[in-house]
């Protein structure tokens, strides 16, 4: 799906500030869902994983709800405390130009997120979380 067929794909499509923002925060979404998806394979709780990183359950609740920057020294040590390999791949623009949704393109860990289109919500098809 192309962002242009969305509300959020033709606010983006507005300007390069509104799809540079737009890109972060589909990239910021789809990171934590992989980390929620990989806390729940492990059975692992937001607080056993504070515990393994030495870190307090409030920061993993900041930082996988996107209102704390992630570093990549934190997604490594995230990944490290869930016993997994985080991976990531990037990708031109379409040939069209346009953006493709960060969904069709990134991939952190072995899957990928999909979306589904409900009016003009967007939202993850699988594993989504209330991050609190």
């Amino acid at each position: 799906m192309t962002m242009t067929n969305d509300f959020f794909g033709q606010w983006a499509n507005q300007s390069e500030e509104n799809a540079k923002l737009m890109a972060q925060e589909v990239l910021i979404t789809e990171v934590a869902e992989e980390i929620w998806k990989a806390m729940g394979e492990e059975g692992i709780t937001k607080s056993k994983l504070a515990k393994r990183m030495g870190a307090t359950k409030g920061y993993i609740s900041h930082v996988l709800s996107g209102s704390r920057n992630m570093t990549l020294r934190t997604l490594s040590d995230i990944c490290f405390a869930l016993r997994k390999r985080p991976m990531i791949a990037v990708e031109k623009k379409s040939h069209d130009g346009e953006w493709q949704t960060l969904g069709d393109n990134v991939a952190v860990g072995a899957t990928k997120l999909r979306y589904k289109r409900t009016g003009n919500v967007i939202s993850p098809m699988d594993h989504w979380r209330a991050a609190a």
